[in-house]
């Protein structure tokens, strides 16, 4: 069986095989298995992760924000059905508590009957899971977050449907040193959304950007964002401030798949094609 997006730019897939599929109330599910790359989980026929690949993306999406915050207490993430980004999240000790707005149950109950981490993270005390959408959640939060996480939608997109600005209403719930973390829903050679996102980032004063290689999207390079009240955040700085990734350092323990907070200047430079393309 082989499997590939109507994308002008997508993976193709080939010797796939069907493991399961449940059709909700809400969307169609269908979880392969791939001989080299593990489970493949789509979502209405688009692909949400591989496991083999899925460490490139949470990684970034998850750490590399957190090295700017000394001690996150309280984190939220937008969609992340799959666990995996509420995994990540869940291995600062600092944190008291994880809130995860996804859109459908069943998602997660998938992901429970398939992955350990999904167990680990549901059974977590410090989890808590509300399905809703994305957008009615945020219009009602009242609780403030040290780190925010959307990996849910198109916030350009989005905010222009929904008109509301997303970028704002995230913004407008964190707490002094908080910070919002959204790597752009389409990659780099989508010039339009990309540019949309970064012009409407460039009117915070303090974020950072980072180059992200997705394999199993569209694309495969992505842009994350990060912006919020955190002063730490800028994007030439090369100084970790979390607690918990300066210990992994001091203590030489690998705690992260892919991520290393020795090299957050790595992290983030740019290169000079996407600075020549994109004012950041």
């Amino acid at each position: 069986m082989f499997f590939h997006e109507n994308d002008i730019i997508s993976l193709y897939l080939s010797s796939l095989k069907k493991l399961d599929e449940v059709n909700s109330e809400k969307q169609k599910l269908t979880l392969y298995v791939h001989p080299q790359l593990d489970y493949v989980f789509t979502i209405n026929d688009e692909i949400q992760h591989i496991e083999k690949y899925q460490n490139l993306y949470h990684d970034m999406l998850v750490h590399l924000p957190m090295s700017f915050i000394q001690n996150p207490h309280n984190a939220l993430i937008i969609g992340g059905g799959s666990l995996f980004a509420a995994y990540e999240v869940l291995k600062y000790t600092s944190i008291e508590s994880l809130t995860l707005c996804d859109y459908d149950q069943k998602v997660i109950e998938l992901m429970k009957k398939y992955y350990v981490h999904a167990n680990i993270v549901v059974n977590n005390p410090k989890f808590r899971y509300i399905e809703n959408e994305g957008i009615d959640f945020l219009k009602k939060v009242n609780n403030k977050y040290d780190i925010i996480i959307n990996d849910c939608f198109n916030l350009s997109q989005a905010s222009k449907a929904s008109k509301i600005d997303l970028f704002y209403l995230l913004s407008s719930i964190l707490t002094e040193d908080g910070i919002c973390c959204d790597i752009i829903y389409r990659h780099i050679f989508d010039r339009k959304t990309t540019l949309d996102t970064l012009k409407k980032l460039s009117t915070y004063k303090n974020t950072a950007f980072s180059l992200v290689a997705v394999p199993e999207y569209p694309g495969v390079l992505h842009i994350e964002t990060m912006w919020g009240n955190n002063k730490n955040l800028f994007q030439k700085q090369t100084q970790i401030i979390n607690e918990y990734q300066k210990d992994a350092i001091a203590k030489n323990k690998k705690v992260f798949e892919y991520y290393n907070p020795q090299y957050l200047s790595y992290y983030l430079y740019l290169p000079p094609y996407i600075t020549k393309q994109f004012t950041v």
